[in-house]
C-alpha cells in the first residue's frame, strides 16, 4: 500500500513539474476537465439566482463556455509557468488562440463589427468564380449587412438563426457581381473562402457554415502572431500587448481584413527587428524572401501602409555577404515598395477617380477634392495637421484599444491600464540586443514612416469619404493606427532603461503580470459588451 502510494506521488509530481510537453499536455487535460466541472456547478448556480434562460432552460451555453475559458487561462498560466521567462510566446499562444476563437464562435450570426456585410461579399463572391452565379436568399440578406440591431435575447439568436437557415433553401437571382478586384488585393478573403467552398459540400445548415467560415480569422491571426512573437529576442511584451488589444482581437474574430493587415505587420516587423538584435548573424536568402514577403502579403487588402515597407533598410549592410547582396536586398525593398503601390495606381490610372465613398454623402467628390488639394496644398495641409493632432492624441486611444464597434466600449478603467501597459512595456521591455536596434537612425526613420503612413491614410480618407474642402476628415477611424503601433514603438526607448534585466528572477513575473492583465481585460471586456448581456 505505502509502495502505491509513494508511486502514485511521484507520477503526480512528476506530472505536476510540466517537465516535458506529455507532462503539459495531460496535465492541461486534467486542468480543462476540472474547469469544464466546475463551469457547469457556476452556471448552475447563476440558474438558482437568475432563473432560466429566455429559452426556458436553466443552462447558458455561452456563460458556461465563458467560466470554462476562465478556468482553460488559469490552467494555461500553471502549465506554461516555467516557459514564462523564457518562452512566453507558448502562453500568449493558449490565450490568443482560446479568446479569439471563442469570441468568434460567440458572435453566431450577430454581426457586430465594421462592414461585415462587404466582407462576407468578398468571401462568397470569390467562392462563385467560374460557375453560375446563384446564391440563397440568405447569402444576399447577409452580404447586404451594414449596421443592423443585435440579438442578446438568446430567444431571439435562436429564432434569427433559425429563419436565415430556412431562407437559405431559397435561391435569389438578382443577386449582381460586383467588380472582383484581383487576387492580391483580396488576399486577406482568401482563405474564408476556401473554409467556405469546402462547408459548402457538406450538409450543415447555413448559421453554422457563416460561424465556421468567420473561424478562420481568428485561427490564422492567432498563428501569424504567435510565429512573429516567437522570433523576437527582445520586446516580447510590447508585442503581446499590441497583439491582444481587445479591438485588434475583436477584429480578429469577425469578417474583415483588419485581422490580416494587423497580424502580418506584427509579424513581418518581428522578423525584421530579430534580424536587427542579432548584428554579427549573417542574414539567410530565406529570410530575406520572407520579411520582404510578409510586408507585401500584409498589405494587399491595404496598400496605403506602403511606406512600412522602407523599414527592411535598417538591416545593416554587415549582415550580408556581400556589397553586391547589400544593394540587391535594397533594391529588392524598393521593388517590394513599387509593387504594393502599383497596386492601387494603375487601377487608379486605368479607371480613374470614382464616385466615392456613397457613406461619405452626396457632397462626396474625389476629384474635386483631388482638385481642392492641389490647388490648396497649403491649406489642406493645414487641415491634416490639425485632424493629426487629434487622431494620434492619448484620448483617441480607446477607439483603438477597448472599441467593440456596434457593442460600444469596454470600461474605462480597461483603457487605461491597457495604454499603461503598452508605454510601460514600450519603455521597459529591452535587452542588451537592442543595442543595435534602438539607434536614433532607426528611431528616425520608423516614426517618419509612421507619421507618413498615417498621413496617407488620412488623405485617402479625405478624397474618398470627406465632402470637398471639409475641415475635418471623416471615416478615419482610429483602429487604423493598430498596425503602425509596433513599428513605432519597437524603436524608440533604449537598452539602458530595461527593467527588469534578462537574467533577473523578476522577469517570470514581469511577464505573467503582463499576459495576466491582457487576459483578464481581455476577458472581462468582452463580458461587459457581449457575454454578460446573453440571456
Amino acid at each position: 500500500m505505502n509502495n502505491t502510494k509513494a508511486s502514485a506521488s511521484v507520477i503526480l509530481r512528476h506530472l505536476l513539474s510540466c517537465s516535458t510537453i506529455r507532462n503539459k499536455a495531460v496535465l492541461m487535460a486534467l486542468l480543462s476537465l476540472i474547469s469544464f466541472v466546475f463551469s457547469i456547478a457556476i452556471g448552475y448556480l447563476c440558474y438558482l439566482f437568475v432563473g432560466p434562460t429566455s429559452l426556458g432552460i436553466w443552462y447558458n451555453s455561452y456563460w458556461i463556455c465563458f467560466f470554462f475559458l476562465c478556468g482553460f487561462l488559469a490552467s494555461s498560466f500553471f502549465v506554461f509557468r516555467h516557459d514564462i521567462k523564457t518562452k512566453p510566446e507558448n502562453l500568449f499562444l493558449a490565450i490568443v488562440l482560446s479568446i479569439t476563437c471563442f469570441s468568434s464562435l460567440s458572435f453566431n450570426v450577430n454581426a457586430p463589427s465594421w462592414d461585415s456585410g462587404s466582407h462576407y461579399r468578398f468571401v462568397v463572391e470569390w467562392s462563385r468564380l467560374g460557375s453560375p452565379v446563384a446564391l440563397s436568399v440568405t447569402d444576399i440578406k447577409m452580404m447586404e449587412l451594414s449596421s443592423v440591431d443585435l440579438y442578446f435575447n438568446l430567444s431571439d439568436l435562436d429564432n434569427y438563426a433559425d429563419t436565415l437557415n430556412a431562407e437559405s433553401a431559397f435561391l435569389d437571382g438578382s443577386f449582381a457581381r460586383t467588380n472582383i478586384v484581383f487576387g492580391y488585393k483580396s488576399i486577406a478573403s482568401h482563405p474564408a473562402t476556401l473554409v467556405y467552398v469546402l462547408l459548402s459540400l457538406l450538409p450543415i445548415s447555413f448559421s453554422s457554415k457563416y460561424i465556421l467560415t468567420r473561424l478562420i480569422y481568428a485561427i490564422i491571426y492567432s498563428l501569424v502572431t504567435f510565429t512573429g512573437m516567437k522570433q523576437l529576442r527582445s520586446g516580447k511584451m510590447l508585442y503581446a500587448v499590441i497583439a491582444l488589444l481587445p479591438t485588434a482581437v475583436f477584429l480578429a474574430s469577425n469578417y474583415g481584413y483588419d485581422y490580416w493587415v494587423n497580424a502580418f505587420i506584427l509579424c513581418s516587423t518581428a522578423l525584421l527587428v530579430r534580424e536587427l538584435q542579432t548584428p554579427q548573424e549573417p542574414i539567410s536568402l530565406k529570410r530575406v524572401f520572407l520579411i520582404i514577403g510578409l510586408f507585401v502579403a500584409a498589405m494587399g487588402p491595404k496598400a496605403i501602409y506602403f511606406p512600412l515597407v522602407l523599414l527592411c533598410l535598417l538591416v545593416p549592410r554587415s549582415k550580408f555577404s556581400s556589397p553586391q547582396a547589400s544593394r540587391l536586398f535594397r533594391g529588392a525593398v524598393l521593388f517590394a515598395c513599387l509593387f504594393v503601390v502599383a497596386s492601387f495606381l494603375i487601377p487608379f490610372l486605368h479607371q480613374g477617380l470614382s464616385s466615392g465613398d456613397p457613406r461619405g454623402g452626396e457632397a462626396v467628390s474625389p476629384t474635386e477634392q483631388v482638385k481642392f488639394i492641389l490647388s490648396n496644398p497649403f491649406e489642406y495641409a493645414r487641415i491634416l495637421s490639425s485632424f493629426l493632432q487629434t487622431y494620434c492624441s492619448l484620448n483617441t486611444s480607446a477607439s483603438y484599444i477597448n472599441f467593440y464597434a456596434y457593442l460600444g466600449f469596454s470600461a474605462w478603467q480597461y483603457w487605461v491600464l491597457v495604454l499603461f501597459m503598452m508605454l510601460f512595456t514600450a519603455i521597459t521591455d529591452k535587452s542588451e540586443v537592442d543595442k543595435a536596434l534602438c539607434t536614433w537612425k532607426s528611431r528616425v526613420l520608423s516614426l517618419t514612416l509612421s507619421v507618413v503612413t498615417i498621413a496617407l491614410v488620412a488623405t485617402s480618407l479625405y478624397v474618398a469619404f470627406t465632402p470637398v474642402g471639409s475641415e475635418t476628415i471623416a471615416g478615419c477611424q482610429p483602429r487604423y493606427i493598430i498596425p503602425v503601433l509596433f513599428c513605432t514603438l519597437i524603436f524608440l526607448s533604449s537598452h539602458r532603461l530595461a527593467w527588469p534585466r534578462e537574467n533577473n528572477r523578476k522577469k517570470t513575473m514581469y511577464n505573467t503580470a503582463i499576459l495576466g492583465l491582457m487576459s483578464f481585460v481581455l476577458m472581462a471586456g468582452l463580458w461587459q459588451v457581449y457575454i454578460g448581456l446573453l440571456w
